[in-house]
């Protein structure tokens, strides 16, 4: 019988998962993946020193198991101009011990992961892959991995779609926020286990060491998984492979699941089919105290729900590749604005920015004195348009310097971006995420900042003094790099390219 596409990946996947080294495993948790993604803290933010040898923090004897209590530092992510996604730091000697629990029950977890029973196939896989080298720890970028993953899943679907006749899009509500950490240990050793009066306690179990060190980098909450480390990114795995494989049991024939985190996509051949899969996952999701997101769950028939619309948009409109006069520039851009109006908080406005420079860095914008500041009022502007943009702007800004400078470009960036600073300093607790990725461009790009200023929160503070001990000062942690260091080691267009170049 035929395997399809998804079945195929899925099983690669494990195979190269399989191949890693724990040792490998643990000290990429703990230097690669310590942080959010690239476009959450800029890139003076990286692991500079680890220890030097595999050690515990968390003090283990019989069934004590001592883990400090600690708080997370925040960073708040304006997602619109209502709500704001918080992304978190975990204290470093507590991380390293989630990082050893996980690597040194490696196979474990890749049986929870990859279980045969399983028949909803992740593309979610939050490791480095490389299947060129096998064995070793891939080169991938976070953000440029979730990118692959969501065009490979797409298209494995599409491949798939013609033996089906509806689609059921659906995710579940507020994931991170959501998830209870003691299904931790629920979807690793089974709730009935863990649920039993000798084991609720019993930490020779490690799924409730993860629990309990979890819940003590939180400030001893039992309620939310941290957003952005990579060791969350794997809990979150576990957990809904553990549901997945649940689901599994219901929805057998006839089905073909596929789930990009926690984002699931049901091929199925009848409407009364699809309604059986929302009642199914749903249930199970309840389970581990989880639910469907009603807002964004659909039954389409095929094939309407195969192909992200905006995709298909954007590419008749694409700029074409090689330099642009101000009016091409414009034409795209107001096109782009459409787009973006017409399908809101998809990825166009990045899509967009990662097209306006070469496989070298070299932007495709048009120069001369007389557009200079409304390109940059332009590019800004996008910015408001999508938050996440605005440190890909300040990237294209930064190459704008570099590839056009003369006094007169720096001092027209200068006065933009101080003016910039100044508005939102007036309101720096809600510009917190804003403020940080502009005082690392000034600073380093050598401008200057138009006066002083006084900052409370950590990361703001990290950057403004170019401290590299303010983050969990530690001697066996350095979790920062100083500024001109990292300016010397990476552009800011290297550092934020998500997309790659073909």
């Amino acid at each position: 019988m035929r395997e399809s596409k998804p079945k195929i990946h899925f099983d690669n996947t494990h195979r190269l998962a399989s191949k890693l080294s724990p040792s490998d495993i643990y000290a990429w948790l703990l230097t690669e993946g310590y942080y959010p993604e690239n476009y959450v803290l800029p890139p003076m933010f990286l692991v500079e020193k680890i220890p030097s040898r595999t050690q515990f923090y968390a003090y283990k004897q019989h069934k004590r198991y001592n883990v400090p209590t600690k708080e997370l530092v925040e960073i708040n992510f304006p997602k619109s101009n209502l709500t704001d996604r918080t992304f978190g730091i975990i204290e470093p000697h507590i991380h390293n011990d989630i990082a050893f629990e996980i690597s040194d029950n490696w196979n474990q977890i890749l049986e929870l992961l990859f279980s045969s029973k399983n028949h909803v196939y992740s593309y979610s896989f939050p490791l480095p892959l490389d299947c060129k080298r096998i064995g070793k720890m891939g080169r991938l970028r976070s953000g440029r991995m979730i990118y692959e993953f969501i065009e490979m899943a797409e298209k494995d679907l599409v491949a798939e779609a013609y033996q089906y006749k509806y689609i059921v899009k659906t995710d579940i509500k507020n994931f991170y926020p959501s998830v209870y950490t003691h299904s931790i240990p629920w979807a690793i050793h089974s709730k009935t286990t863990i649920r039993q009066a000798q084991n609720r306690y019993n930490y020779s179990y490690f799924g409730n060491r993860l629990d309990r060190l979890f819940q003590n980098s939180n400030d001893g909450c039992t309620n939310g998984l941290v957003i952005g480390p990579a060791v969350s990114d794997l809990i979150a795995e576990i957990i809904l492979s553990a549901v997945d494989s649940e689901i599994s049991n219901d929805l057998k024939d006839d089905y073909l699941i596929v789930r990009f985190k926690d984002d699931y996509r049901v091929l199925c051949k009848t409407e009364s089919a699809a309604q059986d899969a929302i009642k199914d996952i749903q249930e199970h999701l309840k389970d581990y105290k989880l639910l469907l997101n009603e807002e964004k769950t659909d039954i389409l028939d095929l094939p309407e729900g195969l192909f992200r619309p905006w995709v298909t948009e954007y590419q008749k409109i694409r700029p074409r590749k090689g330099p642009m006069s101000f009016r091409e520039f414009q034409e795209s851009y107001l096109n782009v604005l459409k787009i973006d109006k017409d399908f809101p908080n998809t990825g166009i406005i990045d899509r967009f920015l990662a097209d306006l420079w070469d496989f070298n860095y070299n932007l495709y914008i048009p120069y001369s004195a007389r557009d200079l500041e409304m390109i940059i009022s332009m590019l800004l502007l996008l910015a408001d348009r999508r938050i996440k943009a605005f440190p890909s702007v300040l990237a294209i800004i930064e190459q704008i310097l570099k590839q056009y400078w003369t006094v007169t470009v720096r001092d027209a960036v200068e006065s933009h971006l101080n003016s910039l600073l100044e508005r939102l300093y007036s309101n720096a607790k809600n510009n917190r995420y804003l403020i940080s990725w502009l005082l690392y461009f000034l600073k380093s790009n050598n401008l200057a900042l138009g006066r002083s200023y006084t900052f409370d929160d950590v990361i703001e503070k990290t950057i403004y003094y170019d401290d590299d001990s303010l983050l969990f000062p530690s001697k066996d942690f350095q979790l920062v790099r100083h500024i001109a260091q990292a300016k010397t080691t990476i552009s800011m267009l290297e550092y934020l390219n998500v997309f790659p170049k073909k």
